[in-house]
């Protein structure tokens, strides 16, 4: 008799093995971080993360941790949210995490020749970082003040305030010419601005390589690009003096010394220069007066503390123009106004720039290890470890006192706090950048009350705007606030 047996079993054995095998194999630990799934194998969520960056990586956060791994055209790129790792991606050696992506980036923006950026990188750590240490600091910062003070003032007096004012260039156009004027000299022309603000407004895109920039733009930055080209071929060349504060001038002596071409390399340096002033102050100084319009209270309080420390410290504004040095600004009357800073750069700080992996190593993640391999990113989400309830209660609220009890005048002692950096990469530019904020707000809020006019059809009521979903390292915004300015006294 012949045992005939179904087509079936055969399967149904296999299957069975499979399972017993697969039982048997030791069991596979979730991998971690977590890496966000994407429909595209090599793009991966390069689209979503250029288009909604900060949405994207707040639903990341939301759903994955403070720590996470996308794929970004063909690379992975770890995403960290926490102040504990963001701390020692801080911390951490330039030979473990390198800057020069983010370098890159920027010359590739500026319209510098890309056989140049190596060069233009190594200039820029070897030689230009050590002079804008030395230039930005508290102490060289007290000898360029005056210039700065008083040209801020004159520009904010010039306003036409028989018809609504854009706030953003209310403030941002006298900040652009005052550093103009401290940092490059008499011989920059002032009225670069509104080309400047063009091609500022179109830098969020262009970072995210986004090709819908539009056409005047280009233009803006081209011209732009000739007039810091006049510039340079305007310096004497004859004069060569590290030690004094003619910061921009030094740097066209180092660009002569390494022979790099004024068109593709020596201009677009220096436009590099003045983004990296402006980039984020233009958005901090924006959102610290928006804020604060939008909260009657902290409004009257601030301008109350200004009105009493200009008169009782500088006997007016015209005496702070003339000794409102960082030092004398560092005064404990100006706590309140301090604290709506760093609470402004604590809301409005998005993203620190990429870092690229060198070697193999770990990052800390409290009792946990994150490992990063060579040839990866690491990209700090400094909103993810801002808006923390459990560090700061009302994350998501500008609460412009928050800060009152902060020791000092200097940046919070608090590690979580890390807008401007820490460790081996913080900020540069942070004494400078503190120093600015407290000028521009102390004389606008001095000079003018404001009055925000609705936009709009049917608008009764002002809002603040909303943010832009593209940003860079700060919040932009496409749009602006508009305000009747009223002057507080006849000056």
């Amino acid at each position: 008799m012949t045992l005939v047996i179904p087509d079936t079993v055969p399967l149904l054995v296999a299957l069975a093995l499979g399972c017993m095998i697969i039982a048997m194999m030791p069991k596979k630990e979730p991998s971690y971080p977590p890496q966000v799934p994407s429909i595209f194998p090599w793009i991966g969520s390069m689209i979503t993360f250029s288009l909604k960056r900060a949405k994207f990586l707040e639903l990341c956060l939301m759903r994955y941790g403070s720590v996470f791994k996308i794929v970004l055209g063909g690379r992975r790129v770890t995403i960290v949210a926490s102040p504990e790792i963001i701390h020692d991606v801080l911390m951490s050696e330039p030979s473990s995490l390198s800057t020069l992506t983010r370098s890159f980036e920027l010359f590739r923006v500026v319209g510098g020749d890309s056989s140049l950026y190596q060069l233009m990188h190594d200039i820029s750590f070897e030689r230009l970082f050590p002079m804008l240490d030395k230039s930005l600091n508290k102490r060289s910062l007290n000898g360029l003040s005056t210039n700065f003070v008083v040209t801020t003032l004159d520009r904010m007096k010039r306003f036409d305030m028989s018809h609504q004012v854009s706030l953003r260039r209310s403030l941002t156009e006298p900040l652009y010419v005052a550093v103009s004027v401290m940092l490059l000299g008499k011989r920059f022309p002032p009225d670069t601005y509104d080309d400047f603000l063009l091609f500022y407004q179109s830098l969020p895109p262009r970072f995210a390589m986004w090709p819908f920039w539009s056409l005047p733009s280009t233009m803006a930055r081209g011209r732009l690009l000739q007039e810091i080209t006049k510039y340079i071929e305007g310096t004497d060349s004859s004069q060569k003096d590290y030690n004094d504060n003619k910061l921009a001038e030094n740097f066209v002596h180092v660009f002569r010394e390494h022979n790099l071409p004024i068109v593709e390399g020596s201009a677009p340096m220096i436009l590099a220069f003045q983004l990296t002033l402006h980039i984020n102050t233009f958005n901090v100084i924006f959102w610290l007066i928006t804020w604060l319009l939008a909260d009657p209270t902290a409004l009257s309080a601030v301008r109350d503390e200004i009105d009493k420390a200009v008169q009782e410290e500088f006997g007016g504004i015209q005496g702070f123009a003339a000794r409102a040095t960082p030092e004398n600004l560092d005064s404990p009357s100006f706590t309140l106004l301090h604290s709506a800073i760093l609470e402004t750069l604590r809301l409005c700080s998005v993203l620190l720039g990429p870092r690229d992996v060198k070697r193999d190593f770990d990052l800390k993640d409290g009792d946990r290890t994150v490992p990063v391999r060579k040839g990866e990113m690491v990209v700090a989400f400094l909103q993810g470890a801002n808006r923390n309830e459990s560090t700061f209660p009302g994350s998501h609220m500008f609460v412009a006192n928050r800060f009152v009890d902060n020791k000092g005048q200097g940046i919070p002692v608090n590690a979580s706090y890390i807008p401007l950096g820490g460790g081996k990469h913080v900020c540069r530019g942070r004494a400078f950048s503190i120093y600015v904020l407290k000028v521009l707000a102390i004389i606008h809020l001095s000079l003018f009350d404001m009055t925000p006019v609705p936009q709009g059809y049917w608008s009764s009521k002002w809002e603040p705007p909303q943010p832009s979903p593209q940003c860079i390292g700060t919040m932009h915004t496409n749009d602006d606030v508009f305000v009747k300015l009223c002057p507080r006294f006849a000056s």
